[in-house]
């Protein structure tokens, strides 16, 4: 007796039978009853569906057999499924690879003489079992037997990948079901509705038996028609996915709202559409909510505190005659206070008009040595107060294309963060240079630098490396990111590079031409 090697394939072989799930699966009557009529066509007494693992062959059917499984080595069809066509053995004896097999001996005493298999390729091509006729008497098939093994070999794998297709959809709609959100899945033509998750049942009210003779806008009345239309039609040209909204009567009787995003699924032989709902009643009130506070901050938070500021700047500056010491003293602390508060309003606010798009950019060509100059100026008061000075350096004649208004914003940020955290007596940098195909502008500080660990979350909102250091310095913790968000904007980009005693925070924005 010889063992049959490897296959050289064989790690892709068994990754491919593992993949199918069969073995040591319950018995299967299809299966049975085509071991048995392997047995008929070729009259033999005894038939398998073999496959072979990593060191036994398992049998999901046999016919006449009294083992499941055997050793691999000792099995004929490890030999067989490394052929790529039937394999016949008239007489098991004379064949020095299978003489002398213990596995080859009957009960009655008798052993077994002659094997015929056709092998079980899998669509990838690998050889997973084999379809097999044995007999205690040597022989041969006829062509017309063997052509019928075959053909039944082939059906074996037609099962086989229906089995694995069926399991896997079973597994994929329990999965789907655990979901807390409606999935469903409805035909790229007729719109009729072919698959719906346990959600999505609750939620339309109706069984699928139902749902598959109608279209969403059917089964959804608050779905308009028009919007279905204008979103199918989006997908279909080329768009990833589409999505649209509707509110009807929840279960209490009160408004609710849902999200639904369409899915283009291609697929064959017909294109399918996917759709998820979500319930976004709650996001919808928190919305709501945040609008009326934005309301509330703008108006009856941001005008009566530009009023007040304006009256303590009269003062400070000596409009209404000279004040006592203390109370100069006390109406510059006001002031401050009054500024730092007011900026941090004007930050919820244009964080608020950024995430809600409602922040419109003029693009311009703008000469960056003059930018860089606007900036210094209106940084000038604070770096005095700091005795911090500003040196700006920038070729001349050297164009970038950005919102005149919305750069000088992200400016002042940056200029204003390197002079609260520059030494006393130290200098801020404000550089430009042109840098691939567009316009790099810096803004350098000799401070301390950026904490390492506050590094990643820098353009966070509300981000802050040091609460007490805010509290000395002011912020609200929301200028990097609405910076990073306006410059984004306008095409460009933010960085920084930060060591102790040098950081440098920098715009990479679109070059132009006068």
């Amino acid at each position: 007796m010889i063992a049959p090697p490897l296959a050289a394939n064989e790690s892709e072989r068994l990754a491919d039978l593992h993949d199918y799930d069969i073995l040591d699966s319950p018995s299967e009557q299809v299966f049975d009853e085509i071991a048995e009529l392997a047995a008929a066509i070729c009259g033999t007494p005894y038939a398998a569906v073999t496959f072979l693992a990593e060191d036994r062959q398992w049998l999901k059917s046999r016919h006449g057999l009294r083992f499941d499984q055997t050793s691999r080595d000792q099995s004929v069809c490890g030999h067989a499924v490394l052929q790529e066509r039937f394999f016949e053995v008239p007489d098991l004896q004379q064949d020095v690879r299978f003489m002398d097999n213990p596995l080859l001996a009957l009960d009655h005493g008798a052993r077994l003489r002659f094997y015929g298999g056709s092998q079980l390729r899998s669509e990838k091509g690998n050889n997973l079992g084999m379809l097999c006729v044995l007999d205690d008497q040597p022989r041969t098939l006829s062509d017309e037997q063997r052509r019928a093994m075959e053909q039944l070999a082939d059906v074996v794998i037609a099962l086989l990948q229906a089995r694995r297709d069926r399991s896997r959809h079973e597994y994929l709609g329990l999965l789907l079901d655990r979901l807390r959100v409606g999935i469903t899945v409805i035909d790229g033509e007729s719109h009729r509705y072919l698959h719906a998750n346990a959600n999505a049942l609750a939620d339309l009210g109706l069984p699928m038996e139902r749902l598959r003779q109608m279209s969403p806008v059917e089964a959804v009345p608050a779905l308009s028609q028009q919007r279905f239309d204008a979103s199918m039609q989006r997908l279909q040209g080329g768009a990833a996915q589409a999505s649209d909204e509707y509110t009807e009567p929840g279960p209490d009787g009160l408004p609710r709202t849902t999200e639904i995003r369409w899915e283009r699924l291609p697929a064959r032989p017909r294109e399918l559409v996917v759709a998820i709902a979500r319930d976004i009643s709650e996001r919808k009130a928190l919305e709501r909510m945040k609008d009326e506070l934005v309301s509330l901050i703008n108006h009856e938070l941001r005008t009566p505190l530009t009023s007040i500021r304006g009256a303590i700047k009269l003062l400070d500056s000596g409009a209404a005659g000279a004040l006592p010491d203390a109370a100069a003293k006390l109406v510059s602390v006001a002031s401050q206070s009054t500024d730092r508060l007011l900026a941090i309003v004007n930050d919820l606010l244009d964080l608020d008009r950024m995430t809600s798009q409602r922040m419109s950019f003029r693009l311009e060509p703008l000469e960056a040595g003059h930018v860089l100059e606007q900036a210094a100026q209106a940084a000038l008061p604070l770096a005095q107060a700091a005795s911090v000075r500003l040196d700006v350096r920038a070729p001349g004649g050297l164009l970038l294309r950005a919102d005149a208004q919305r750069l000088q914003q992200v400016l002042a940020n940056l200029v204003s963060n390197a002079i609260k955290f520059a030494p006393d007596g130290s200098q801020v940098e404000l550089r430009a240079r042109t840098d691939e195909g567009g316009v790099w502008l810096g803004v350098s500080d000799h401070g301390q630098g950026v904490p390492a660990h506050f590094r990643p979350r820098v353009f966070e909102r509300f981000a802050q490396a040091d609460a007490r250091t805010t509290r000395a310095q002011g912020g609200s913790g929301l200028g990097l990111s609405i910076a990073r968000q306006m410059t984004e904007q306008m095409g460009g980009r933010i960085g920084f590079e930060s060591e102790p005693g040098h950081t440098t925070f920098h715009l990479w924005l679109p070059g132009a031409t006068s």
